[in-house]
């Protein structure tokens, strides 16, 4: 049976009721077997305001941890935020 971990990284920040918070991204996985065999299944690698740290967390869905999988999985959505991680783009693009 294999344990699985969330890579997750801070990518920024963003101002909510006058509180500063930092804005997270899911980067992959970090899988462990019984018998002490560790890897990564990395997704993405972020651009821009990223300093390169990776913390391995708990698997995090919503207001409460995921269950843990027997195997590893690959997910095919974007981690349940909704949209496209584009969002606060704005319009102003020039093109």
């Amino acid at each position: 049976m294999f344990k699985r971990f969330d890579l997750v990284a801070v990518v920024g920040e963003y101002e909510q009721n006058g509180e500063k918070k930092k804005r997270y991204a899911k980067l992959g996985s970090f899988f462990e077997g019984d018998k002490g065999d560790k890897w990564l299944n990395l997704d993405t690698i972020p651009a821009g305001n990223w300093d390169g740290k990776v913390s391995i967390r708990e698997p995090f869905d919503g207001d409460r941890p995921a269950r843990q999988s027997s195997q590893p999985t690959r997910r095919s959505e974007p981690s349940g935020r909704g949209g496209s991680g584009f969002d606060d783009m704005g319009n102003d693009l020039p093109f």
